[in-house]
């Protein structure tokens, strides 16, 4: 019993929640040991149900640890990070404040723009199979807009937006291989970065979790 994570996250049986990969690689990045509990979509209304109880917010991701239940991404990342803090863990945020308050601001308008690229370029088509469905009007000026974020934060040569890896980069390169795993238009310094970021360990480990799809 004593080896038992006391780390638990749940994620959704499809295995194509982005707020679950940005949970899973924080674990990963931190290095700590954690157990996965599947919760199946669509979700019964029992397991709903025990979830609000626990949550509030009854959806996934969760993070459980002791008698604690908390869910929302960013809310899991911070706890994760001010709970096992630098230097015995690795750090998920920067150190400095400044780089700190842009990879927060990154995170936020990720999780709050570009709604129609995520609709016309969702994570089936990154992690699944690809599409050859042109982007409306309306996604192309999303797609315009990422491409300008990127290009003004990531560096020429860089493959992080800092000088260490933080928890930003991982929502960024997700967001950004909407379009490279689809083959839209990406300038090729932020290609490279969003490829760099897909080839590190702790994004290989929620691949791994991804269903095969015929």
């Amino acid at each position: 019993m004593g080896d038992a994570p006391a780390l638990t996250l749940y994620a959704e049986s499809t295995w194509m929640s982005p707020w679950v990969f940005h949970v899973l690689v924080a674990l990963e990045e931190k290095r700590l040991p954690y157990a996965v509990e599947v919760v199946p979509l669509p979700m019964p209304e029992a397991v709903r149900t025990r979830l609000r109880e626990k949550t509030v917010l009854g959806k996934v991701p969760i993070l459980v640890h002791g008698e604690l239940w908390i869910t929302e991404s960013l809310a899991i990342s911070e706890y994760l990070a001010e709970r096992f803090p630098a230097p015995a863990h690795p750090r998920l945020f920067p150190a400095d404040l400044g780089q700190r308050a842009r990879a927060r601001q990154l995170m936020s308008m990720l999780r709050t723009s570009l709604f129609a690229l995520r609709e016309e370029r969702p994570t089936s088509t990154v992690f699944g199979r690809p599409t050859t469905q042109p982007l409306s009007e309306r996604a192309q000026a999303d797609a315009a807009e990422l491409v300008r974020v990127a290009s003004a934060v990531i560096q020429p040569g860089r493959l992080t937006l800092f000088d260490d890896w933080c928890i930003a980069d991982t929502d960024l390169a997700l967001t950004l291989m909407r379009l490279v795993a689809n083959h839209d238009p990406v300038p090729e310094h932020v290609s490279a970065y969003a490829l760099a970021q897909w080839g590190r360990p702790s994004v290989g480990k929620f691949v791994a979790h991804v269903p095969t799809m015929k």
